[in-house]
């Protein structure tokens, strides 16, 4: 399935790989529709509605929007975030980095060891883990849910516009599952504009020599286009690249993949992410312990296969220079393209502007 998702996406790709300078790149096609969840504007103003509001937690004080922040690539750039930052510092912070949710419409699973792959079952999870702390089941997060909406008549009408159904009447699982449709309509929008190197792989513009040096080692030397290619740069399957390294006793922090699967052979292995945007959504890797693209580089060039159950492409030093580990930077800036500009209760959301006014704004 996965290999089939990324040969459709390649299929639907506008432009001819004939045109293109790397064809194994493509440009994104239009984000595939949801046909049993088809968009309208009354879905897309409540999972809105319902990504901004901070009442559909148990504190009252955290919401969608506080991790996966719309002006820095709908992830929040921590280490380990803490959603809640009201109950103060000593308040637990999540296991692992915020996921950006920057083109997830194309993405054959969800979160990075793929426990799901249903979009409006993910998007409605975070209700029930820690991080809104609705319930520690999806019965009990439901009900909660339900109550907190049912207590205003402006989502009962909400949802009456979007879904035709009355959240009086229906069940407490079938409101929440009526949400995360909402909040999927809202998130298939944040879809990434064309970048520079999409321009020139067309033949329509330049990107620096360095850059069209990256690129080759990217595809060549570097291997990495065994699992980064395709429109989004990735294979959207799941790989062990030594993130998560077994103690002496052979425990992992993070099992990865075999949380779902239990199979021995996937342990340690984690959902290849996209590199579109990356030069922006640091700090890498599922626990955030990449802190920069040159930490990324030297990781996969030199210690990759230090755990052993690690990817077998990747069990070998790619003998990169600093000059060449310098081009694949240069390349990557090449995929940063503009802002995701959406609307959001109180008008647009992230504009370059708005980005440009807040990096000012942040302490150095």
């Amino acid at each position: 399935m996965r290999r089939l998702l990324a040969l459709l996406l390649l299929v639907a790709s506008t432009a001819s790989a004939a045109e293109l300078h790397y064809p194994q790149f493509p440009p994104l096609p239009a984000a595939p529709v949801d046909p049993v969840n088809r968009p309208t504007r009354a879905k897309r103003l409540l999972g809105t509605q319902l990504f901004f509001d901070t009442r559909l937690s148990t504190s009252g004080f955290t919401s969608c929007s506080n991790c996966h922040v719309y002006n820095t690539q709908f992830q929040d750039n921590l280490e380990k975030p803490r959603p809640d930052t009201s109950q103060g510092t000593n308040f637990f912070t999540l296991p692992g980095n915020t996921e950006s949710l920057l083109n997830i419409a194309y993405r054959p699973f969800f979160f990075r060891d793929g426990r799901l792959q249903d979009l409006p079952r993910a998007m409605s999870e975070p209700w029930i883990e820690d991080n809104q702390q609705l319930g520690k089941t999806r019965a009990e997060a439901a009900t909660h849910l339900a109550t907190i909406l049912r207590g205003k008549p402006g989502y009962v009408d909400a949802f009456r516009r979007a879904f035709g159904a009355d959240i009086q009447q229906v069940t407490a699982e079938q409101v929440f599952d009526l949400a995360g449709k909402a909040l999927a309509v809202f998130v298939r929008q944040v879809v990434t504009p064309t970048a520079p190197f999409d321009r020139w792989n067309a033949r329509r513009g330049k990107i620096p020599a360095a850059a069209e040096r990256g690129v080759a080692l990217f595809v060549g030397k570097a291997r990495c286009a065994a699992c980064h290619f395709g429109p989004n740069f990735t294979d959207g399957d799941f790989h062990n690249v030594s993130t998560s390294v077994p103690d002496a006793t052979g425990k992992r922090a993070d099992e990865g993949r075999a949380r779902v699967t239990g199979r021995e052979e996937d342990r340690g292995k984690f959902l290849t992410p996209s590199l579109r945007q990356v030069v922006l959504t640091e700090p890498y890797f599922h626990d955030g312990s990449g802190f920069g693209i040159l930490d990324v580089l030297n990781h996969l060039d030199a210690g990759a296969g230090q755990d052993p159950n690690h990817d077998p492409r990747m069990g070998t030093p790619l003998g990169l220079t600093q000059a060449e580990k310098a081009d694949l930077a240069a390349f990557l800036q090449t995929l940063k393209s503009p802002s995701v500009v959406l609307r959001g209760p109180t008008g647009q959301l992230c504009t370059d502007a708005d980005v440009a006014e807040l990096r000012r704004a942040l302490p150095r």
